[in-house]
């Protein structure tokens, strides 16, 4: 099957609404409020976990002391990006990356996969955020299975998400943008509210796979020759899945939202000179905006942000800005992405800062808030 290289939004750097992209930084290197700046004496090496040679282990150490608190804390992040994890504190940083770590591991696998961090001892706070492939692992099994001399956190990676966008574990909205759309609502005590992650069917409005799809539908409106088609996305459609009378089965036998989500970057590029193509990336952006908005009046006042490579799709930002303008509400930077959020989590629990334990969205070991 054909595969247009530009088609693929998941490795695509985050992007925020108000302001010029920031230069692409390695996340690795942000600080728990998502400052980046170099690392001293970095020395590299690397050693292959499977037998695929574009699976890579990566570990880094830097020569300098952590720029955590005193004391020991590892954070785990999986989604999008794979997995990626840290140990920071007294020792010099040590990181592992498993970039595509996209399979749906067990608990003892997630353990075994950073057992190098962990085996000479137990840090003292580990941070798991769970997306992606991960996000339904039983967070309760994997905080049993932990050191027990180990204070240990699993969050949600929209919760993760959320505090690296803020740079601070408080209340909030975060708009968060991967191949599907959620947008989570909490101030960490009483709200906890989230919208739409229905899936390509039944939700993901203005999301990439949403936006993939009215793509394709609408060029097979075309080919139909009922109102609402394009003879440009027809033709994309075909460039990039080949005959349409083979897309029905496609969709069924492979994942669906991935393959959708792949052709949403074309329906952006279109959306520069044909007018049905930009007319869906208008909708997706009301769409965005739509929860947003609605996930504001839980916390008025408090801070709107949003993270995902959809929104380096230009007629998608302008459209969402412009929605959101209309509605009086402002969409503010994202200082990190959901590692950084990961280890700000850790340095929070580290410092005695309150976490209520709250599933599905945040574990931990035993039922009472940390800090309380």
């Amino acid at each position: 099957m054909p595969h247009d290289p530009r088609t693929s939004l998941d490795d695509a750097p985050d992007e925020i609404v108000d302001g010029p992209a920031e230069p692409e930084t390695d996340p690795a290197t942000a600080d728990a409020a998502g400052a980046v700046g170099p690392i001293p004496g970095e020395r590299e090496g690397s050693a292959p976990v499977t037998g695929d040679e574009d699976e890579r282990v990566w570990i880094v150490g830097a020569e300098g002391p952590g720029d955590g608190p005193v004391g020991e804390v590892l954070v785990v992040d999986i989604g999008t990006r794979g997995l990626r994890a840290r140990r920071t504190g007294e020792e010099p940083e040590s990181r592992l990356d498993i970039p595509h770590f996209t399979s749906a591991p067990r608990v003892e696998n997630l353990l075994g996969a950073v057992a190098m961090l962990t085996e000479d001892r137990p840090p003292a706070v580990t941070v798991w955020s769970l997306g992606g492939a991960v996000a339904d692992l039983d967070a309760a099994a994997l905080i049993s299975a932990a050191a027990p001399s180990t204070r240990t956190v699993v969050v949600d990676g929209a919760i993760a998400t959320l505090v690296g966008a803020l740079g601070a574990v408080e209340a909030g909205v975060v708009l968060e943008m991967t191949t599907g759309v959620r947008t989570i609502a909490t101030d960490f005590a009483d709200v906890w509210h989230t919208i739409d992650g229905w899936g390509p069917i039944l939700g993901d409005r203005g999301s990439a796979s949403w936006l993939g799809g009215q793509g394709l539908a609408a060029g097979l409106r075309f080919r139909d020759g009922v109102p609402g088609g394009s003879e440009a996305l027809l033709a994309a459609g075909r460039h990039a899945f080949g005959d349409e009378r083979t897309w029905p089965e496609m969709l069924r036998v492979h994942p669906q939202a991935e393959l959708l989500a792949d052709f949403a970057p074309v329906v952006g590029d279109l959306s520069r000179t044909d007018p049905v193509a930009e007319g869906l990336c208008r909708l997706a952006g009301e769409h965005l905006a739509d929860a947003l908005c609605t996930a504001s009046m839980l916390l008025p006042g408090r801070p709107l942000t949003a993270t995902g490579a959809l929104l380096l799709v230009d007629a998608i930002k302008i459209s969402l800005a412009g929605t959101l303008g209309k509605r009086y509400k402002v969409l503010e930077p994202a200082l990190g992405d959901s590692l950084a959020g990961t280890r700000t989590i850790a340095e929070h629990v580290l410092r005695a800062g309150v976490l209520p334990h709250h599933p599905p969205h945040v574990h931990l070991r035993g039922a009472e808030a940390i800090g309380a």
